[in-house]
């Protein structure tokens, strides 16, 4: 199923959200890799946020929001039944909610914590400590499950973990250790592990408009 043009950045957990979100679904899109410090001309007189991802469907239909982008894969997939599977509505508030706290308060404390150079230096370790606090949470919701509603993940694993993961690296480059209780380790380290994550993470060149066109995923 071949879908619309989606302007990304590999990084980028927003965008590395949408992309996993695709391959679940099963979409294909043409894909646009950009350097965000050089942002293409294209891509900013398309996008109102200047940000990525952006999704452009139907020719000109723009959607801006990665979660957005992620209900809309859902919603024109070929498989009716992964509304209800990956948003079930008895678990639908606390999905969102869930989803909501990690785009809000953990990506606050987690830039601040990894890119502490351009905000305060000296409040490093207390954006740190604070991201830990919301790991500390979201880890006793898997105490007793696989993902952090169940024995099934919902959209709410897929929009969190790339940030988890951005988390890890940022504590592995500044020799943080212990900053991971097993059960959070072990439920990222699935998503790691799982056999997309090559497709997912897959290195595409730089687009330009002169450039051939590039599918995800990939293969």
């Amino acid at each position: 199923m071949k879908n619309g043009i989606l302007y990304s950045f590999r990084r980028c957990p927003y965008a590395i959200r949408v992309r996993w979100a695709l391959l679940i679904c099963k979409i294909k899109v043409e894909l646009r890799e950009i350097d965000l410090k050089n942002k293409p001309l294209d891509f900013l007189n398309k996008s109102i946020t200047k940000t990525v991802p952006i999704l452009i469907i139907n020719n000109n239909e723009i959607i801006e929001e990665s979660l957005d982008i992620i209900l809309w894969a859902i919603s024109v997939s070929e498989n009716e039944k992964l509304v209800n599977k990956y948003i079930p509505e008895n678990k639908k508030e606390m999905i969102f909610e869930i989803i909501n706290e990690n785009d809000n308060k953990f990506k606050y404390h987690l830039d601040r914590f990894k890119y502490s150079t351009r905000f305060n230096s000296i409040d490093k370790e207390y954006h740190f400590l604070e991201a830990s606090k919301l790991l500390e949470k979201w880890n006793k919701l898997l105490t007793n499950n696989r993902y952090l509603f169940g024995d099934e993940d919902t959209i709410a694993d897929w929009c969190i973990w790339p940030f988890v993961r951005q988390f890890k690296i940022a504590c592995e480059s500044q020799k943080k250790i212990k900053f991971f209780q097993p059960t959070m380790q072990k439920w990222l380290e699935y998503f790691e592990n799982h056999k997309n994550f090559k497709d997912l993470m897959y290195k595409y060149s730089l687009w330009e408009p002169s450039s051939k066109t590039n599918y995800f995923p990939f293969n």
